[in-house]
């Protein structure tokens, strides 16, 4: 009976350890269920828990995929279900996360209003601070968005309880105005929700890089490198990394390498191609079938 237990503590033990290798972040997805939040201005567009939900499974997927091997995903839900905010704060205080991160879209009477703020508690709040700083440079740096910057309670005049409660770093990120007609399509947008969760993205890895001494890993799989001149289609390029997992490429049903150019001159550093051909006719082959469906600018490289 000893032995069994004493196998038990070890056990439990050494799951303990395991579960605390990594960097736990929660991503919250605000609203959901019979809370909609904001509601959509503009006929067959998203409310915005659904958008909500949306961008944050999309940033999501970008830690997993470039900062897996050390940080750990954890989602307030992955579903269109109703969490009261109690839950969430207490979820994310139970398992000791070391971040919090709640996504959420905005409104104003105003429809000229537009940008990105990212909420904290207060002042006082350092850590949450600095990373909110460092995401909205992103989004003016990097994303071209409209930054308005950190917002603490002293400039909204209220709290918000998933900020105030939270043990651990916490931050709100409020990624667009719905009630603006330009940036409500872009939040609506495959590439618009690709450019907020990627700006996230980069604040936070930003961030966690100099606190953690986070490094990054190379995701994807890549095609093989030939020798001698070969033809390779570009379908796209963009100021931050984008997700292998994104549909679009998805539906092309082929290999997709990413390419991040470190000396580029344009913002456009990061660039998708498709294929890795010796003949000409067979790239072009190819391009054709690729600018039927959803890259239309697609065209050839030829690397030497």
């Amino acid at each position: 009976m000893i032995k069994y237990l004493l196998l038990i503590l070890l056990s439990f033990t050494t799951l303990s350890f395991i579960s605390q290798d990594k960097i736990i972040v929660v991503i919250d997805a605000g609203h959901g269920g019979k809370d909609p939040g904001n509601l959509n201005k503009t006929k067959g567009f998203m409310v915005e828990k659904d958008l909500n939900l949306s961008i944050s499974k999309k940033l999501g997927a970008y830690i997993t995929e470039y900062l897996g091997h050390q940080v750990k995903v954890v989602y307030s839900r992955t579903t269109d279900v109703f969490i009261p905010l109690v839950e969430r704060v207490d979820k994310a205080n139970k398992m000791n996360a070391d971040y919090f991160i709640s996504i959420h879209c905005n409104a104003s009477d105003n429809p000229a209003v537009h940008g990105t703020e990212t909420h904290i508690h207060n002042i006082k709040s350092v850590k949450s601070r600095e990373l909110g700083l460092q995401i909205e440079k992103q989004f003016k740096n990097r994303a071209g968005r409209n930054s308005r910057g950190l917002k603490l309670k002293t400039d909204r005049m209220f709290n918000i309880l998933v900020l105030k409660d939270s043990k651990m770093p916490a931050i709100l990120v409020e990624t667009g105005f719905m009630t603006n007609p330009t940036e409500e399509a872009y939040l609506n947008s495959i590439r618009g929700q690709d450019l907020i969760a990627s700006a996230i993205f980069r604040g936070f890895r930003d961030y966690i890089k100099v606190k953690h001494n986070i490094t990054m890993q190379n995701p994807g799989t890549s095609t093989p490198v030939t020798k001698g001149p070969v033809y390779k289609i570009q379908i796209m390029a963009s100021t931050g990394p984008v997700s292998l997992k994104n549909p679009s490429f998805k539906s092309i049903g082929k290999p997709i390498e990413e390419m991040k150019i470190t000396n580029a001159t344009s913002p456009y550093n990061f660039k998708y191609y498709v294929g890795n051909f010796k003949d000409k006719r067979e790239a072009k082959k190819l391009l054709r079938e690729i600018q039927l469906g959803s890259f239309k600018d697609a065209y050839l490289v030829k690397f030497e």
